[in-house]
């Protein structure tokens, strides 16, 4: 007869051990020599993100990493992809919610060649009217694009509903076309100058380096860049009640994008092991209870997942799925009743092993690499956590019981209290939400608004 497999004694995660050093202008450093490939991945983390976009000007963050590559030093865009592609080298610069990053993956033979572009592009962006006309007409065309992608468009509600207008996570990252049309190049030139700085910043670089010479290198290339002062952080709203329903109709639409939301926790929660704990059980792998319900037993989606956002801020819980807009307001409901019984049924232990198993899989994993080490050890710059915090954060999952989940689930996973944003036919879906027992809907459109 058959057995299927059982997760065996978990091993102890090992933590690398990092060399940190500051550079002359103050920025931090931690380097994790990896010689298993001949690789250098670097990332260069700011502490300052999304959050920092003024009110009438959302997605000024991002545009100003979007303009960073386009041009640095003596080289236009292109220069620089051709410039790369020799190398064998990938750099990226990005924006999220709480931080912005220049990420950069070179041969460990190519590192200081590369190091000198990465530095280009972080201290020397060129700015210029041209390519500022180009990317800003590129993004203004993404958010009109933007109002045809169901999941997007659930993305960007759910984060207004959650947190509104005013909040930092409640703005859209990329913007909105008004907040777009009101940035101009100057704008972009003045976050650079007053974020993009070193005292502001953390580096990371994992891989097959040369100890001996990486703070010379570094400095070579870093050294000109000055710290300054910090403009004041601004004071954070307090979030918004969580409607019972919000609909985005999307007339003749065959199938719902479907969010469940509501309050969660932060990244420094000394809960947050449990509610990692909690969501794997719940909906964050394929075989977790949402999963197995909603897909395998009802047949209503391709697949469902749930997670508790860890930001800066105390952020969110959200359920994300897409459903046949017939099975709109049946799947709901049992999701509604399967995050409920988390805080009333038996959790097995099976399912707490199998979920300390999957987050010490997913921990371990994101040590195994150069580009894995460098993103690591950025995510604790960025957050300023103690150095051994993945360590830290297994050692709490090994020591999280089922009693634990079941009282996080009592105080975060109230069904009665949960947000449901339906993006779909609303002559289809609102219904059978109200015949469910659902109030009036909100209604708003593709923009949020």
């Amino acid at each position: 007869m058959a057995q299927a497999p059982v997760v065996g004694p978990l091993p102890a995660l090992v933590m690398p051990k990092p060399q940190a050093f500051r550079l002359a202008s103050g920025l931090e450093v931690v380097a994790v020599r990896r010689q298993a490939a001949p690789i250098v991945a670097l990332n260069l983390v700011l502490r300052t993100g999304a959050d920092r976009d003024p009110d009438q000007k959302a997605g000024l963050a991002s545009l100003t990493a979007e303009m960073m590559d386009e041009g640095a030093g003596d080289r236009n865009a292109l220069e620089i992809a051709e410039s790369l592609e020799a190398l064998g080298a990938d750099l990226w610069v990005g924006t999220g919610r709480d931080g912005a990053q220049l990420t950069l993956q070179v041969p460990a033979e190519e590192f200081r060649p590369a190091l000198g572009i990465a530095a280009d592009v972080l201290l020397r962006p060129r700015f210029s009217t041209a390519d500022w006309e180009r990317v800003h007409h590129d993004r203004m065309t993404a958010l009109q694009q933007r109002r045809d992608q169901p999941e997007a468009i659930a993305d960007l509600v759910t984060a207004l509903t959650l947190y509104g207008p005013r909040h930092p996570y409640g703005r859209s990252v990329d913007g909105f076309e008004k907040t777009i049309a009101a940035i101009g190049l100057d704008d972009v030139r003045r976050f650079h100058d007053q974020f993009w700085r070193p005292n502001n910043a953390v580096l990371t670089i994992a891989g097959d380096f040369d100890p001996e010479a990486l703070a010379g290198d570094l400095e070579r290339a870093f050294g000109s860049w000055a710290p300054a002062t910090l403009p004041a952080d601004v004071p954070t709203p307090d979030r918004l009640t969580v409607p019972r329903l919000v609909l985005v109709d999307r007339p003749g639409a065959p199938q719902t994008v479907l969010r469940v939301v509501g309050p969660g926790s932060s990244r420094f929660a000394p809960d947050r092991p449990t509610l990692s704990m909690l969501n794997v059980v719940l909906g964050g792998t394929f075989t977790s209870r949402l999963n197995f319900t909603l897909r395998e037993k009802k047949g209503y989606t391709y697949g469902v997942s749930s997670a508790f956002s860890a930001f800066r801020r105390p952020s969110s819980f959200t359920v994300r799925t897409s459903v046949f807009s017939r099975n709109t307001a049946d799947a709901v409901t049992d999701a509604l009743a399967e995050i409920g019984r988390m805080s009333t049924d038996v959790i097995e232990e099976e399912e707490m092993t199998k979920a300390r198993a999957t987050l010490l899989d997913r921990t371990a994993e994101a040590l195994a690499t150069a580009a894995g080490l460098a993103g690591t050890f950025a995510d604790i710059g960025l957050y300023q956590l103690p150095a051994d915090e993945p360590a830290r954060f297994i050692a709490a999952v090994a020591a999280t019981r089922a009693e634990d989940l079941r009282a996080a689930a009592v105080k975060y996973l109230d069904p009665a209290a949960l947000g449901v944003i339906a993006v779909g036919d609303r002559a289809t879906i609102e219904p059978a939400l109200r015949a469910a027992g659902f109030p009036a809907p909100v209604i708003r459109g593709p923009d949020g608004d």
